[in-house]
């Protein structure tokens, strides 16, 4: 077995400079690609252990015992629209109309985000994914015009389907004075703000925790999204917006948890109405986490934190550059035809992560209509940089091989034939999903370049786009009767040699597997 040298002597020397005690405040904050390379598996585990394991993991869940508490309507309503509807429909209108929106709506929309949508045994199952079922996500609401619900803070109580108010008063605008692009959100009924409590990950997952989190708010927030828009509602959502100022209004510290997605919510505006202009308000803050003990992930964290700035100190954010990477072999086109009728919600409720795989194949046309609803429309993209490669091992009449898809002319690219599955399963620490599956679906993000083109935070934007095109692979898989899995567990040098990738300038930072699902005895 190859030994990751480089791996273990960052490891190594990074133990080293703990027990010596080098204070924090000596290293720079790491960037994108540092913290990337600081989250990775190796044949030596995940980094950053020493730190994680120094620190008492927090509760599962959170109270406020001394909160006014609000129960929400069952999450019953009109049907939705099916996934097929909603992403073929194209863009919805822009903006909010200055409208009321009904408490069983909010309610609806929170459950199908991250309700609880089942329970197995004594576990609760939830309506998006998490890595070891440990659910670092919280959910926040700052109500603007609500029925029934007074102006202010409140907390999403999962295992109740209830909301907690932790602050009063007419606080949303301060959300939309702290966004890069106030405008997109002008007429908001309410925000809905996804922290995370970082401790619940990294105290199993070390540093590469930090990664599970961001891509759990794609996965919720992605959830969310679909859900509003549809039920003929209104969504935007910001990814850039000034931290600490609405990490102090959800009472929260910005470290042990902190706001890593945002969206906003209402009844749609007029179509064709444009909103405001885009304002540049925010550049990182690009210095902090020097206190002694801080791992790489939270000095990263601190370090791209926005803070109110001027455009000459922001980095020009030019049109995303061309697809990168080998040319390709033989092109795929793919069929279009598939709209199967499953409504988003059923889809959200019936979603679970596969316990396992038949070992035959899929039909091309479902594979070809997962890849469509994953990021086959460019309207569904929030932020650019990330390509989805296919490792097909069993699809019928597509040869197995390596293949990227081509998003903007819907086919796939081969960039290798050949068979995959046992080099999948060695990558990803010998789970048997990975060779088992149909087909995995492997997300790249272009790390480097986004940086230079944004600034270092758009990693963290990377991990939340993925997580939220992981989570239309879970509904595609749900609506065409397959079903999915997450394989977060693999070690990044040998699935990046997988596909020709240096890890560096571009990597994978997110792994679904996808096929029909090992049906148990009942």
């Amino acid at each position: 077995m190859r030994i990751d040298r480089r791996g273990f002597l960052r490891l190594a020397s990074g133990a080293f400079a703990l027990a010596l005690g080098v204070p924090a405040a000596t290293r720079a904050a790491p960037g994108a690609r540092a913290v990337h390379r600081a989250t990775r598996n190796t044949l030596h585990g995940a980094l950053g252990v020493a730190v994680a394991r120094a620190r008492a993991r927090p509760a599962a869940t959170k109270s406020y015992p001394e909160a006014e508490r609000i129960a929400l309507p069952p999450a019953d309503g009109e049907p939705l629209l099916s996934l097929a509807a909603c992403v073929r429909g194209g863009p919805p209108p822009r903006g909010f109309a200055e409208a009321p929106l009904a408490l069983a709506e909010l309610g609806r929309l929170l459950y199908l985000a991250n309700g609880v949508t089942g329970r197995r045994g004594g576990r609760l199952l939830r309506a998006a994914p998490s890595a070891g079922a440990l659910y670092a996500g919280e959910v926040y609401v700052v109500a603007k015009r609500v029925t029934e619900l007074p102006p202010g803070v409140y907390f999403y109580s999962v295992p109740d389907h209830a909301l907690l108010r932790i602050a009063a008063g007419p606080l949303a605008d301060e959300v939309a004075r702290s966004v890069e692009r106030p405008g997109a959100l002008a007429g908001a009924a309410a925000f809905v703000l996804l922290t995370n409590v970082f401790g619940r990950y990294m105290g199993r997952y070390a540093d590469r925790g930090y990664r599970y989190a961001l891509i759990d708010s794609g996965h919720i927030g992605e959830n969310l999204r679909l859900a509003a828009l549809t039920a003929g509602l209104g969504e935007e959502g910001a990814l850039r917006f000034h931290d600490d100022r609405l990490n102090v209004l959800l009472r929260v510290d910005g470290r042990e948890e902190a706001l890593c997605a945002l969206h906003a919510v209402g009844p749609p505006g007029e179509p064709g109405v444009a909103t405001a202009p885009a304002v540049r308000l925010l550049v990182e803050k690009s210095s902090g986490g020097g206190e002694r003990g801080l791992g790489e992930t939270e000095r990263y964290h601190e370090a791209t934190k926005l803070v109110e700035g001027n455009r000459a100190s922001a980095p020009a954010a030019d049109a995303p550059a061309a697809a990168e990477g080998r040319a390709p072999g033989v092109v795929r086109e793919l069929p279009r035809g598939l709209a199967p009728p499953m409504r988003v919600d059923e889809a959200i409720r019936a979603r679970r992560s596969a316990d396992g795989f038949e070992s035959e194949a899929i039909a091309l046309e479902s594979l070809a209509f997962v890849l469509e609803m994953a990021c086959g429309h460019a309207w569904l993209r929030r932020a650019p940089g990330v390509e989805l490669y296919v490792a097909a091992h069993r699809v019928a009449d597509l040869e197995p091989g390596l293949y990227r898809y081509e998003a903007g002319s819907h086919r796939l690219a081969m960039l290798r034939s050949g068979e995959l599955a046992g080099p999948m399963v060695r990558a990803c620490l010998q789970q048997e999903m990975a060779g088992s599956a149909a087909v995995g679906l492997l997300m790249v993000a272009h790390i480097a370049r986004e940086a230079a083109r944004t600034g270092e935070r758009s990693y963290r934007d990377l991990l939340v786009e993925s997580g939220a095109i992981g989570q239309r692979v879970y509904l595609a898989a749900e609506s065409v009767g397959l079903a999915a899995r997450n394989l977060a567990a693999f070690l990044d040098d040998w699935l990046n040699g997988l596909l020709e990738l240096d890890g560096e300038e571009r990597a994978v930072v997110h792994l679904t597997m996808l096929g029909k699902e090992v049906r148990h005895p009942a």
